[in-house]
């Protein structure tokens, strides 16, 4: 095989392939961390089309590169050396140093090798026998020490590790190994330029696109925005960076906003599946058996064999991928990508654009006439007194406006540095950028009064409703001696309704009120919001205090006041049942304790005695009254029970 260098041209076993490259023709970046690199340009005949990358690029290339053949070329494989991962090819070699290995693991993998060691003056040679670690002396104290034993012509010889300053394998086939698991090792670290190879089959001269993806930094925005001198002019300038490693020369430059989704995945290097491991079993010696007699002849069977040519052995008589190759190649020209790119939108830079290699550039991208208006703008989060100067600025053009830093030139001086969020056409934003020492504001007042509005009772639970109404006053001092416009932000709460004044302005998280202060002015703002609470009590369970206060509400319906006190008045009547009864078992508890101490002192008393006789007939009174007081507990008990009773279907069926 021989390949001949030909003014640009190899000659390779009666092929021709004209090596070539495409000019970088347009450039696409995005707020993802990527950018869309397009080649164009044309070839003749068969061409095979290099690209030279970074390692570090070769996965988003092999993710997204897009060939397009205009005029009826075919595009053939794409081809480029993968590298296996470090720790597979290590472990490929005889001595494996995929692991860092250290001196005893690496003498324990050479274990029945021929090695040479290096001792102080001596040189041994012998074979790796093993690596041991055993106690020994050292500094008046006992170590342990590893030490190799090598087989030698003069027999064992066992030498400590840390003596050994040179080693050298004698096997020359392992001794390459080493060598090259270490060359191995080098080329892991290597992050060199790599090279794909495109190549194409056609006649004549053809138009032939090249695109992919590779890692580029964010493009940014910056505006200048002019006031003061005749009509508010915006100029928005795009920072872009070509960390490449081609010159961009009088390319397209797109800019696209938005964060299309973006990953990397390893496709450069070779990934392999871990298989399960299955051990061979030991076939079964066959025992002969003794076949059974056949009941009828069978007929011989025919063998199918296959024919030759077609069939089994033959070619395939359905198409194959191959076969498909026009289909494939007209899809490949529809990849070609468009304008359109859904939620995202374009900066299109109308003239070409050179930036060279590691360089940036500054591309100019608006400069036109916007609406815009002075205003002041009170916000206590960003300042508790003073409001900041702003600018409303109203997005007239046709542009999307991406976020971005905005220097504010007032009146031909610097006014400051705002930040704007992204603004569609006619869309608004006020933009602040310097503190107005000329405004104050103070909030005088800030007080929450609440109304009853509603109390009713359904099924028992009594609901009410009260209006809280929050106000808050604003005192504003116009000291300048020029008129204000003032914005005042105060922030929205959820459960809170802005009730006055009602021509506020809303944002996502604040009200914001407009006034118009003449020069040397004081006024006020009166900010009124409301809020409707709704409290619910159980009645059966709700505390006496909680009702006596609703009792005397001389404001609500006599009906539910009236409810309310029955509901009170019979409470009050069981616990004044639930009292008589634990007074019932008291007196029972002393007597019964009263009782013990007696049939106590009648154990040593004479039977006869009058004491005795005392004692019986003290016992038979106290046994009457016990009697009697536990068929007054089982009374009040009843009594109890029905007047719980009759209170809890009372407010069970309550509805006011």
């Amino acid at each position: 095989m021989r390949h001949v260098w030909i003014v640009g041209v190899w000659v390779l076993m009666g092929s021709i392939w004209a090596q070539e490259t495409l000019p970088i023709t347009r450039v696409v970046l995005f707020r993802s961390g990527v950018g869309y690199i397009e080649r164009f340009g044309q070839v003749n005949g068969e061409a095979s089309l290099t690209l030279s990358l970074r390692e570090t690029q070769m996965n988003d290339l092999l993710k997204s590169l897009v060939l397009v053949d205009f005029d009826g070329g075919q595009i053939l494989p794409a081809q480029y050396t993968p590298r296996d991962p470090l720790t597979r090819t290590l472990s490929a070699f005889a001595i494996n140093l995929g692991d860092n290995p250290s001196m005893a693991m690496l003498m324990m993998r050479l274990r029945g090798a021929p090695v040479a060691v290096q001792v102080g003056k001596e040189t041994l040679e012998g074979t790796v026998l093993s690596v041991e670690t055993r106690k020994a002396p050292a500094n008046e104290s006992v170590v342990d020490q590893q030490f190799v034993n090598l087989w030698t012509r003069e027999g064992l010889r066992s030498v400590a590790l840390s003596e050994i300053s040179r080693l050298r394998v004698r096997d020359e086939r392992l001794q390459n190994e080493l060598e090259n698991a270490l060359s191995a090792l080098g080329t892991g670290l290597d992050n060199t330029r790599k090279t794909v190879e495109l190549r194409l089959r056609g006649q004549g001269s053809r138009r032939v696109l090249v695109g992919y993806l590779t890692e580029m930094p964010l493009w940014k925005m910056t505006y200048r925005l002019v006031i003061g001198a005749g009509e508010p002019l915006l100029q928005g300038w795009a920072i872009v960076e070509n960390t490449t490693d081609e010159d961009w020369r009088d390319v397209r430059v797109e800019l696209a906003s938005g964060r299309p989704v973006s990953f990397i995945q390893n496709l450069y290097e070779p990934l392999y599946l871990q298989r399960p491991r299955v051990d061979a079993k030991p076939e079964e010696t066959p025992v002969p058996g003794a076949p059974e007699a056949a009941m009828e002849k069978e007929q011989p069977l025919a063998l199918a064999m296959p024919r030759a040519g077609r069939g089994a052995f033959g070619e395939p008589t359905a198409p194959m991928l191959a076969d498909a190759a026009d289909a494939m190649r007209e899809s490949v020209v529809e990849m070609a990508t468009g304008q359109e790119r859904g939620a995202l939108f374009d900066y299109r830079i109308e003239q070409p654009v050179t930036v060279l290699r590691q360089q940036s550039a500054m591309l100019p991208v608006l400069n036109r006439a916007v609406q815009a208006t002075t205003v002041s703008l009170y916000n206590p989060a960003n300042h508790p007194r003073h409001p900041f100067f702003g600018v409303k600025l109203v997005n007239t053009t046709d542009l999307t406006l991406m976020e971005g830093p905005v220097t504010v030139y007032l009146n031909g001086s610097y006014g400051g540095d705002a930040q704007l969020t992204t603004l569609e056409p006619k869309g608004e934003r006020v933009l602040t950028f310097a503190l107005d020492l000329g405004v104050e504001v103070v909030r005088d007042r800030d007080n929450i009064v609440g109304q009853t509005i509603a109390v009713k009772i359904v099924d028992g639970v009594l609901e009410q409703r009260t209006r809280l109404r929050r106000e808050n006053e604003y005192r504003i001092v116009n000291r300048d001696n020029q008129p204000r416009v003032l914005l005042l932000e105060q922030p929205v709460q959820s459960d809170w309704e802005l009730v006055e004044p009602r021509d506020a302005e809303r944002t996502a998280n604040f009200h914001r009120f407009r006034l118009e202060l003449t020069p040397n002015q004081t006024r006020t703002l009166k900010v009124i919001e409301e809020r409707t609470l709704q409290t619910t009590i159980a009645l059966l369970q709700a505390d006496d205090a909680a009702l006596n206060m609703y009792i005397q509400d001389t404001r609500l319906d006599e009906r539910l006041r009236q409810a309310l006190k029955r509901i009170l008045d019979s409470r009050r009547a069981i616990a004044n049942l639930d009292a008589e009864i634990r007074r019932q078992e008291t007196i029972i508890r002393a007597i019964a304790d009263d009782q013990a101490r007696i049939r106590e002192n009648m154990k040593t008393l004479d039977r006869n005695s009058e004491l005795y006789r005392e004692y019986v007939q003290k016992l038979t009174q106290q046994e009457r009254e016990i009697e009697q007081a536990r068929r007054t507990v089982q009374r009040l008990q009843e009594q109890k029970d029905r007047a719980q009773r009759e209170l809890s279907e009372f407010i069970a069926g309550l509805n006011l």
